[in-house]
Order: C-alpha cells, then sequence, then structure tokens
C-alpha cells in the first residue's frame, strides 16, 4: 500500500469507527448485567475494525517503515506520544487501572453495599492479578524492542554507511545515492521487522485485555481508549490548524506537494503564482509531479507541466514521475507526461519486468513495455521476463512480451533460452506460441536476404 492510499484509509476507517463506537455508547447506556451479549458483539465489531487497520499498517511497514515509525498521518502531537509507531502497549493496563480508580470513586457506595456492578471499578482480585501479570510482561517486550532500535539507530554511523557517505563527489553535491541506499537496506529491514513485531505485541495486547475483561467493562474500556485517541487527535489538529493560519497570514507558500497529491488544481495554481519552484522534492526527493502522476489527477499534471516542472526528475530511489504514473495504473497521466518527452528511466528494468511477468500482472506488464520499457531487458541472472513468463507458465504474459519484441531465443547465464523454460514447464500453449513466433521471423530473415 502506498504512503497516500494509507492516508486516504486512514480517514475513511476513522469516520468508520466513529460510528462502531456510536452504537457502543449507546449500548452501554443500557446496559445491566443481563445484556453483556449485546455489548460483546459490539466490542468485537469495533475490535475487528482495528485489525483491519493494524493490518494495513503492516503492509505499509514493508512500502515505507520510517513514515511508520514517524507516524506521518498523524498530528505532530500524536506523533510526539508515539511508541514503535503506535501506542506503548503498557498504557493499555495503565487506562485500565486509571478507570478503575475513577469509578470506584462514583461508585464506592454501591460497592461498600455488596451490589453486584458490571463496571470496572468492580474488577476482581483474579482480573487485577492477570493485569498485573500483562503489565510486567509487556515490560519486559517493550524494553527488549526498545533496545534493539536504539542499536540500530547507533548503527546508521557504521562503517558502510561511513564508506557510502564518503563517496567523491559527497552525496550532499550528487544525485548517485546507490551506496548510501546499499548501506540503508539492511538499517530498513531491521527497522520494518521490529514495527512488525511491535505491532504484534498491541494486538496480543488488546486481544489479553478483552480476555481479562467482562463484556461491559471492555465496552466501557474500547470506549474510554477511544476517547482518549480522539481527544488527542483534535487538540493536534486545533495546535496544527493556529499553525497553518499563521502561515497563511504571514504570506507563507502552500506545500504544492498535499496540494498536488490532493488533486486541488485551483489552490496548486495559486501557490504556483507565488515563485515557488514546481520541482520543489520532499524528504525523499519526490515532487509535486511525481504525486500528481501517481494520483492521476491529470490537470495538476499538466499545470505543473506548463510551470516548468522537470518531467524526467528522479527522486531519491531512481523513480521518475513517468513510472509513478505506470506503476499505479495511471494511463492518462502518463500520456500527458510522454507527450511532453518524459521517459521511464527505470533502474533495473529487468528485475521490474520479470517481477510482474512472475505475478502475472498483465496490464502493468503492457504500461511498461507500452511507454519504453526494453521487453528484453534482463534480470541479475540474464533471464528476460520471457524466461520467467514461460517458467511460471504465464502464457498472457509471454504472448504480450512476444508480441512487442521480446526474443524467444535470448539466453540467460546458463544458456537457457524461454522456449527451453516454457518446455521445462511443458506449457504447450507457450511453446506452440513461440514456434510460430519463431517461424515467422526465420521467414521474414530468409526473404530478406533473398
Amino acid at each position: 500500500m502506498s504512503i497516500l492510499a494509507f492516508e486516504k484509509f486512514y480517514v475513511r476507517w476513522l469516520e468508520e469507527m466513529k460510528h462502531r463506537f456510536e452504537k457502543l455508547r449507546a449500548a452501554l447506556l443500557q446496559a445491566s448485567l443481563s445484556e453483556e451479549e449485546v455489548v460483546a458483539v459490539l466490542v468485537q465489531a469495533c475490535h475487528s475494525h482495528y485489525c483491519e487497520y493494524m493490518s494495513e499498517k503492516i503492509k505499509l511497514c514493508k512500502e515505507d517503515a520510517s513514515f511508520v515509525v514517524a507516524g506521518m498521518w498523524r498530528t505532530p502531537l500524536e506523533a510526539g506520544f508515539l511508541w514503535m509507531g503506535g501506542w506503548r502497549p503498557t498504557t493499555a493496563v495503565v487506562l485500565a487501572y486509571s478507570l478503575m480508580g475513577m469509578q470506584i470513586e462514583s461508585e464506592l457506595q454501591k460497592l461498600l453495599e455488596g451490589i453486584e456492578l458490571p463496571t470496572m471499578a468492580a474488577l476482581s482480585a483474579r482480573q487485577l492479578s492477570m493485569l498485573d501479570s500483562l503489565q510486567q510482561k509487556l515490560r519486559v517486550s517493550e524494553d527488549d524492542l526498545s533496545n534493539r532500535l536504539a542499536i540500530l539507530q547507533m548503527l546508521l554511523a557504521d562503517q558502510q554507511m561511513a564508506k557510502a557517505t564518503a563517496a567523491n563527489p559527497p552525496p550532499s553535491e550528487s544525485n548517485d545515492f546507490q551506496d548510501v541506499r546499499e548501506a540503508m537496506e539492511p538499517k530498513l529491514a531491521g527497522l520494518r521487522d521490529l514495527l512488525a513485531e511491535a505491532e504484534q505485541l498491541r494486538g496480543e495486547t488488546i486481544q489479553e485485555m478483552l480476555q481479562i475483561l467482562r463484556p461491559i467493562q471492555a465496552g466501557q474500556y474500547a470506549l474510554a481508549a477511544y476517547e482518549m485517541t480522539m481527544a488527542v487527535r483534535k487538540l493536534g489538529n486545533q495546535r496544527e490548524g493556529k499553525s497553518h493560519l499563521a502561515a497563511v497570514s504571514s504570506g507563507a507558500p502552500t506545500n504544492i506537494r498535499e496540494l498536488a497529491s490532493q488533486g486541488d488544481v485551483d489552490l496548486l495554481a495559486k501557490a504556483l503564482e507565488t515563485g515557488v519552484d514546481p520541482s520543489e522534492p520532499d524528504y525523499d526527493g519526490r515532487t509535486p509531479l511525481h504525486l500528481a502522476a501517481c494520483e492521476g489527477h491529470t490537470e495538476c499534471v499538466s499545470l505543473l507541466i506548463n510551470k516548468g516542472a522537470d518531467v524526467n526528475r528522479k527522486d531519491n530511489f531512481g523513480v521518475t514521475p513517468l513510472f509513478e504514473a505506470l506503476r499505479a495504473g495511471q494511463d492518462a497521466t502518463a500520456q500527458i507526461l510522454v507527450e511532453s518527452g518524459a521517459k521511464t528511466h527505470l533502474e533495473d528494468a529487468g528485475i521490474e519486468l520479470c517481477r510482474a511477468a512472475a505475478t502475472g500482472d498483465i496490464p502493468y506488464l503492457s504500461r511498461l513495455v507500452k511507454y519504453g520499457v526494453d521487453p528484453n531487458a534482463s534480470d541479475y541472472g540474464d533471464r528476460t521476463p520471457l524466461h520467467v513468463a514461460a517458467a511460471e507458465g504465464n502464457t498472457e504474459a509471454a504472448a504480450v512480451l512476444v508480441r512487442e519484441g521480446a526474443d524467444v531465443l535470448a539466453k540467460d547465464r546458463h544458456g537457457f533460452t524461454p522456449l527451453d523454460e516454457a518446455r521445462v514447464a511443458d506449457d504447450q500453449a507457450t511453446i506452440r506460441m513461440m514456434k510460430r513466433t519463431f517461424e515467422v521471423v526465420s521467414f521474414r530473415s530468409e526473404t530478406d536476404h533473398v
């Protein structure tokens, strides 16, 4: 999942979560010990919806771990209190104790009279013991993850990174980040693993809390957690709103990357009139044109190009706006870019084509070759995408490649051809198609010779 897709998902997810908790709040107002089952169903619905958010966040970790650990889809206030890209698991236990203390104050007389209550004020000795055990376990797990993160952060300055940043010319004066990327990749992989473990720990914490608490207690607990989260978010939004108003009143230019990604062409045009650079990059080197192309905002793409945006500007990962459009399936923006002189300039084109061929992603494969990626580009083993399609039995992918000029007799480093791969896979349809192609090419060659 891309960052922009996740941000849109999060907005929709929050709105749906609001509706679910409105139902839970209404049920809790009517709840009694005899109605625990109704509340239990609503709590489970809220939990399932939260699990959907956790799942999408884990997917995003694989795409951009640094974005997740910084909590950049949240307000700065919220992000300031994050641990490993989310809430610290031990806060779940602290909230339970806080609710218990608060409710004991309001319901002390009923407790003294021995009235059975379904609230957090009536946590049993067994429940308290389980909460204590959970808290101790979480502290150990949190300390382990935090220590491993600290080690990973220190390794940012290891010998491999020092060597990569001591290149001539230095990274500050060059657009070649290949050595830096290679030095950073194991660190980012470690960060992804830590974030996945932290998210798993949060998920396990919620499960254990729901097992410890009775249904109505769980409902009150879940509602309190939701309200606390929303309160911090709203306070963060108010603080950001003031900052934004201050920026506008001082004449500061609007973030044109955000406007481009949202497709707000009118505000983008006004922002560009202030003289801001139409190719102003973000921390990853992505320009407004990268973001508009990825989202398919054709008017913004045309506007940026007319204002002088560099159509072939690469981000820090070597990706051009055209490749962003192709990867996202935005044919209309891709066409505008090509007509304006854009090229894919795709690094590791063979690897990208082979990946598409292996997964059978025909639309993506077709777009790549249509917009100039060589169908005979090879991977590190000199395998072309046609080798891969034949080996995987993806006849449709093979047909697309052959139609676009892929060589059925291209040899990999072991001397195998795509036709050989098809024979090994016993893919008769691909074999027949390749043989027909070979015969046609041979006939044309002989005719030309004569």
